[in-house]
């Protein structure tokens, strides 16, 4: 046995998606970071060594994909990968690659696999060092650092180090939470175990071993929540916790699973009376061996996050990341109890029913305070052993929310390493973290960019076309490049049938009347009918109170028996204030009429059902309902580029060329002096609609510019200093070789990656370079 001494300024342990964000943040904010993983592979539970395909917000509500370093790694999976995403088993190494690929690429960070940490080393609440065993090599690596982060799932190496860690549920009296039991217990959600088959083109057989659990009632499945929606891979509700400890019976949990693998894989091949004739020619290709865990040790921190802090979505002030998955409860000991979760089984057996009800929340945001530990004055947390009480949890644990998290953290131990306590330093610099985020590509909800160092920010920006909103139509063509909706997840309504009551965003212009808006609609009964309809005003687009005072305006309209017909209303808005802004236009249910779904998505504009009363969730995949509006509305307009946020929220946020007028089409920041200029950021869209699990094989989004210029006013006109092709990032970077001084700069869009429309979120520029560089970005051409 040998050991090796090392030196760090921040270690991270644990190389999920939390781990890898969290090491990549910080490496690139100039701290000599090592990240160290127990497995030959990155990715955690995503991982093809495990299969869980990466959640997150986006699942439940449009235009909340997490971006950022999980972004950059996301994307360029698509772009890369030959294989359509499948649920829980589909994962191949070009993901493991990816990750690993960025990982070696980041400056300033060391990637030592296979190792584990083993102790750690505590002086005046502060960890001093760890000792980490790399399995395989025979070595022990003695590494002390400045700052240390936890992203080992299971709250290691802060168990090691003393931190105060929790297991099971509270007692609903400890937090006053609703959906905690009346006592507290040791029980936590379990763990899954993926498989994958794969189509012989063949007869086969399959025979179970004799260990193997047996299958035979149908009604385990169908009644209890357990889905087959396919048979390429597996299914989350292949679960096991208690009585078993997720924690310490591991390798039980391992073998009970694979029983119960090979006896469901037994019962659907071979005598399910649905699954098995078409299960005829496919055999078993692999079995997962590490169990995916949801939960094991939480840490505590210096705030534990409760079932409110989800519910009511405070502004935390030191807010550094988000989450939107829903409140995500598994029945405690999954195969053994007779329904899987109780918000499953009910949205199978009826696709109408409300599902979820008010676990249904987010996007809510996630304070520094629950990442950060008490006790420990140098280490952070992230992932699903954060500072989080049980039901917290059940929402913050998926893997995109983990990976906002771990790139939160490494920020913050990024630029406070230094300090002599860390945790302090963090909190009372939490504005500079806040801020850094946001350059780097993260998104927080209640933040917007306030950089100081942003010359963009003082500009007047124009462009060469702006897209007006007149609507879209049942006919409109589609420029999403193949993403539909995600078959594998129940995602209602499939149809615009007014079953409930639904309602469909639309921007306004600033300081424009809304004359009148048409909607298409059908009516399927024998006769004429009225439905009842009401404006009103919304303050964002995950703003999802059905129920917020009067209305602007309300009417009945007459639907005429059979359609789609355009059927307009005159609601006479005067002219809207100085602010682009939303209204809602909501339709009370009536099930015989129709609200056609239109193929092509507006940006920006979405849709909502009510799914219990007061409440409203994004309607389907994050549909637009076929709406018209006169006048056009201004909704695209040059300065939403400066608006401070990089993605549709309180407004589109995005300038989109107009798309009668054939590329290339410019976006021109003006000063009225002159400015020295050296690095230039800009956002475009793309990739944030829809989870990633809706997005194809070697995926380029159309909406994402894919050749462009950037150019200088000078005395002899415009200089082109920046040439790039073949980009497929939605986050780009350039720092010019000198500085330039200018009093305008423009951004020349060449070609998307499909749509007609150019279209900008958001554009920076520094007399400095700050901006963190992305992995991937287009080829960058001599000019």
């Amino acid at each position: 046995m040998r050991t090796v001494t090392e030196r760090y300024d921040v270690v991270v342990a644990g190389g999920g998606m939390a781990g890898v964000s969290a090491a990549v943040a910080s490496a690139r904010h100039g701290a000599k970071t090592v990240l160290i993983q127990d497995r030959p592979v990155l990715g955690g539970n995503s991982s093809s060594e495990v299969r869980v395909t990466p959640h997150g917000a986006a699942a439940f509500h449009g235009y909340a994909r997490e971006t950022g370093v999980i972004a950059e790694a996301l994307i360029q999976d698509r772009v890369v990968n030959h294989a359509k995403i499948w649920e829980d088993g589909w994962t191949n190494s070009v993901w493991d690659m990816v990750l690993y690929d960025m990982v070696v690429r980041t400056e300033n960070l060391t990637l030592e696999l296979n190792t584990g940490v083993e102790s750690a080393t505590v002086e005046d609440g502060r960890i001093t060092r760890i000792q980490a065993r790399t399995w395989g090599a025979e070595l022990i690596r003695d590494i002390s650092a400045d700052a240390f982060i936890d992203c080992t799932g299971d709250g290691t190496l802060g168990e090691l180090a003393g931190n105060p860690g929790r297991q099971g549920m509270e007692a609903g009296s400890e937090f006053g939470e609703t959906y905690a039991p009346r006592e507290a217990t040791p029980d936590t959600m379990g763990s899954t175990l993926c498989f994958k088959t794969v189509d012989t083109g063949a007869l086969t057989e399959f025979h179970a071993p004799d260990w193997a659990v047996r299958y035979d009632d149908q009604r385990f499945f169908a009644d209890g929540g357990r889905k087959v929606p396919h048979l390429e891979c597996g299914y989350w509700w292949i679960e096991l916790g208690s009585p078993w400890d997720t924690l310490y019976d591991n390798e039980t949990l391992r073998h009970e699973l694979t029983r119960h693998v090979l006896g469901i894989w037994d019962y659907l091949k071979n005598r399910d009376p649905y699954w098995s004739p078409r299960a005829a020619t496919l055999a078993l290709d692999w079995v997962g061996q590490i169990p995916g865990k949801r939960e094991s040790r939480r840490l505590e921190g210096r705030h534990i996050l409760r079932e409110q802090d989800l519910v009511e979505n405070p502004a935390f002030g030191d807010e550094v990341a988000f989450g939107g998955w829903y409140m995500d409860l598994h029945t405690i000991g999954g195969l053994l109890k007779e329904v899987a979760e109780p918000t499953t089984a009910n949205q199978w057996g009826d696709p109408h029913a409300a599902s979820m009800g008010s676990k249904y929340v987010g996007p809510f945001s996630i304070p520094l305070s629950s990442l950060t530990s008490q006790a420990l004055s140098n280490l952070f947390f992230a992932g699903r052993d954060m500072s989080a009480t049980h039901a917290a949890l059940s929402a913050t644990r998926v893997i995109g929310t983990c990976a906002s998290m771990g790139q939160a953290v490494g920020v913050a131990a990024g630029l406070n390493h230094g300090a002599e306590n860390v945790g302090d330093a963090a909190m009372a610099n939490v504005a500079e973290i806040q801020q850094t985020l946001l350059r780097d590509g993260a998104f927080l909800v209640h933040v917007a960019n306030r950089d100081p160092l942003d010359l963009a920010r003082t500009a007047t920006v124009t462009a060469s076309s702006s897209a007006l909103v007149t609507g879209v139509g049942p006919s409109s063509l589609s420029h999403l490049g193949g993403v539909d909706y995600w078959k594998d997840y129940p995602l209602f309504p499939a149809t615009g049938r007014l079953e409930r009551r639904t309602a469909q965003w639309i921007i306004r212009g600033a300081g424009q009347s809304l004359d009148t808006i048409g909607l298409a609609l059908s009516n399927h009964g024998d006769s004429p009918t009225t439905v009842r309809a009401c404006l009103y005003p919304a303050t964002d687009i995950w703003d999802y109170r059905s129920n917020v005072g009067e209305p602007l305006a309300s009417t009945e309209l007459t639907v005429p028996v059979g359609g789609p017909t355009w059927v307009d209303w005159d609601v006479a808005l005067p002219s809207s204030g100085e602010e682009v802004s939303y209204v809602r236009i909501d339709l009370e249910a009536s099930p015989d009429v129709e609200w056609h779904i239109s193929p092509a998505v507006l940006p920006g504009q979405i849709a909502t059902y009510e799914d219990r009363p007061g409440h409203y969730r994004r309607f389907g995949s994050g549909q637009t309902l076929s709406f018209r509006v006169n006048p056009a509305q201004r909704g695209y307009e040059p300065q939403q580029v400066i608006s401070g946020e990089a993605r549709p929220h309180r407004s589109t946020n995005e300038w989109r060329s107009d798309p009668a007028y054939p590329l290339p089409a410019w976006l021109q920041l003006a000063w009225g002096s002159q400015k020295t200029i050296r690095q230039i950021q800009v956002t475009f869209p793309g990739h944030l609609l829809r989870e990633y699990h809706a997005y194809p094989p070697f995926f380029r989004d159309p909406q994402t510019l894919r050749d462009y210029e950037i150019q200088v006013a000078g005395a002899d006109g415009w200089r082109t200093v920046v040439r790039v092709q073949g980009n497929t990032s939605t986050r780009v970077v350039h720092t010019l070789e000198t500085a330039v001084t200018t009093d305008q700069l423009r951004l020349v869009c060449l070609a998307t990656n499909g749509d007609p429309s150019a279209g900008v979120y958001e554009i920076r520029a520094y007399e400095d370079p700050v901006c963190t560089r992305p992995a991937y970005a287009g080829h960058e051409v001599a000019v």
